[in-house]
């Protein structure tokens, strides 16, 4: 996940980011720092999916906010 838009638009993405999954909290999505591999950490965390599921979900939901963007 070289090119992060989500750390991009991190702070724009959180009530998104809730209503996709509905297990992240408040604190979880208003750090200033969040980023793709943050957001696949706490997939793994509050969801119980192994590493490889969470990039998943993450690259999917990149792709539905933006479906224009290309990868690196």
């Amino acid at each position: 996940m070289s090119d992060d838009r989500i750390r991009d638009e991190w702070l724009q993405i959180t009530d998104k980011l809730r209503r996709r999954w509905r297990k992240l909290t408040a604190e979880d999505v208003l750090c200033s720092g969040g980023n793709s591999d943050y957001l696949a950490r706490l997939l793994q965390e509050r969801y119980g999916v192994d590493w490889n599921e969470a990039v998943l979900q993450v690259t999917e939901f990149e792709s539905e906010l933006w479906p224009d963007a290309q990868d690196g």
